[in-house]
């Protein structure tokens, strides 16, 4: 019995080393493996076509047409219609101001223009009463005339004849010449008289002009106390409270409107290069994603970066509204027959990095690619890969190892 287990005892002893041995045996033959689970990997296949550049940004969304309504004087802030975030048409009254010179202002301007108005009645008037005397001198100097013409005449044979004397006659002839020119110095005199009536009239007219400007100007001041929106849109921020004071410039409410909006999105300065005027771009809303076109970039680069603006449809969804924080996709030029892939992690464009490629269903090995840029979350294949080649692009390490097992 003792002879039995002793026995099975070292023939344990030997399997166990065999064992051992084939699997040295094994290790050594495979070089340095790792055996992966498939499920734990992410792979991808190269693939050649159209690379579009593709630069990422973010920002915000802003108004396309947009009011700032300041203070045209000074005034007390009397009441608040509305509050942030309030939908508005061009007619809406956001606040309303009060200013009490400016209503006096406006009682005296309007007292000065009827006045001026008054004045030019009463101008009318007395002309017309001045043409009438002078009309009816000019009448009375018209008849005495027509008598001393008719009484010449009646006398010339008279003198002839030796009824009346010569000089008599004479006299009555120059008579009627006189009275003839003192007639025409009267129509020449009411003429000039309608002149000077015109005259003053156009005076009285700009004094009535100039006493309107007053007006309209009194007017204008006390209507802009009550402020309106303006545009069509959103109430932006109202940074004025109740009875607060303003004086001339002061920002009173900024207004936007709804349905034309741009992305205002930072990419980074190294990646302007690929944006394109007029260019297409795809904005993440967070409600959505939306197109847009390129319709401004920035000349000078800010903190690194440089705003691009791009222009939303109008026909947006009623959640996408001014301000809201967006992801940005610009499309830049498109180069052709291009390969790439997914980029693999730890990856950088324009470098050379070593990444698994796979070699059958289950087996990987490790190997040496150039790649070039990077377009949204592909990379170009320089060289090392050829289409469809499938590649481990996260999930393994590949300094761990030089060849790769998956297990399914």
């Amino acid at each position: 019995m003792r002879w039995i287990t002793q026995k099975t005892v070292f023939s344990g002893l030997i399997l166990t080393s065999a064992m051992l041995i084939i699997a040295g045996w094994l290790l050594g033959f495979s070089g340095n493996k790792d055996y992966i689970a498939a499920n734990s990997i992410n792979i991808s296949q190269v693939q050649s076509g159209d690379f579009a550049q593709e630069v990422t940004g973010y920002g915000t969304l802003q108004s396309l047409y947009q009011r700032s309504i300041t203070a045209t004087t000074t005034a007390v802030v009397d009441s608040i219609h509305l509050k942030p975030g309030a939908v508005v048409e061009a007619n809406t009254l956001i606040i309303t101001l009060k200013n009490t010179q400016l209503e006096v202002a406006l009682q005296q301007a309007l007292g000065e223009l009827k006045n001026s108005k008054t004045q030019k009645r009463k101008l009318i008037l007395e002309q017309q009463r001045e043409v009438l005397a002078q009309q009816s001198e000019l009448s009375e100097y018209q008849a005495n005339a027509e008598m001393a013409s008719l009484q010449a005449e009646a006398e010339a044979p008279l003198a002839k004849l030796g009824v009346i004397s010569a000089v008599e006659a004479k006299k009555g002839r120059l008579q009627a010449k006189q009275l003839q020119q003192k007639l025409v110095f009267e129509l020449q005199k009411l003429d000039k008289l309608k002149q000077a009536h015109k005259e003053y009239l156009s005076i009285q007219d700009e004094v009535i002009l100039q006493a309107q400007a007053s007006f309209n100007n009194a007017k204008y001041q006390l209507d802009q106390l009550v402020v309106k929106a303006g545009i069509k849109g959103v109430l932006q921020s109202l940074p004025v409270s109740l009875g607060q004071s303003v004086n001339l410039g002061d920002k009173l409410a900024h207004v936007g409107s709804l349905s034309a909006l741009i992305a205002e999105i930072s990419v980074p300065q190294m990646l302007a290069n690929l944006v394109q005027l007029n260019g297409l771009a795809e904005i993440d809303t967070r409600h959505g994603l939306v197109e847009g076109k390129i319709i401004r970039i920035a000349p000078v680069v800010e903190n690194g970066a440089v705003r691009v603006d791009i222009q939303l449809p109008e026909d947006l969804s009623s959640d996408i509204r001014p301000l809201q924080m967006v992801d940005a996709v610009i499309f830049g030029q498109s180069r052709l027959q291009v390969s790439f892939i997914d980029t693999p992690q730890g990856v950088n464009e324009n470098s050379v990095q070593s990444i698994f490629k796979l070699v059958s269903e289950d087996e990987g090995v490790l190997t040496e690619v150039k790649f070039g840029q990077i377009s949204g979350k592909r990379i170009e294949v320089i060289s090392g890969l050829i289409p469809g080649d499938k590649v481990v692009v996260a999930g393994i390490d590949p300094s761990d190892a030089t060849q790769i097992q998956l297990t399914y």
